[in-house]
């Protein structure tokens, strides 16, 4: 799932990691964030990424609850030597994942995170949360999969895991 931003010629590369909501995000930010839901949480826990932290604001100003920030819950990184990082290059790198079942073929020209990368890196991150009953983590589509067999996650969309 790549996130939709205002003026994405503007971003490239690590750039697009910076680029916020749009303003339609926004919207359906402050309403997810009023869901019944996130009342029985302890935490909240976001991707460092601009979006996925901007929707988590939201979220802890209408609950109250703290937001920690962590830098492995990231989204799927589709060139891991930020050679090919044009919005075309991610496009076709997303395909061919999807195509190879999150496999990364040995002679690909693609050197993109496998999806079993994913999985790992965020599973070794959420070891140091165990000590919490219930987190709200806010992140992205590539990495929300591979929890769950739904073939689209929808842009707000809660998921509820158990870990």
């Amino acid at each position: 799932m790549l996130d939709r931003c205002e003026n994405s010629g503007n971003y490239s590369g690590f750039g697009r990691d910076l680029a916020p909501l749009i303003e339609h995000g926004r919207h359906l930010a402050r309403e997810l964030a009023k869901k019944e839901v996130f009342q029985s949480a302890d935490v909240i826990i976001s991707s460092s990424i601009t979006r996925a932290l901007e929707t988590a604001t939201y979220i802890a100003r209408e609950t109250g609850l703290d937001l920690l920030v962590d830098p492995f819950f990231h989204e799927w990184r589709p060139d891991l030597d930020n050679l090919n990082y044009t919005g075309e290059a991610v496009a076709k790198a997303y395909r061919i994942f999807w195509e190879n079942n999150g496999k990364l073929e040995e002679n690909s020209c693609y050197r993109y995170e496998t999806a079993e990368q994913v999985k790992q890196r965020f599973l070794a991150a959420l070891e140091k949360y165990r000590g919490y009953d219930t987190v709200i983590i806010v992140t992205h589509g590539v990495l929300m999969r591979q929890f769950v067999s739904q073939k689209e996650i929808a842009y707000g969309e809660i998921i509820t895991v158990d870990l």
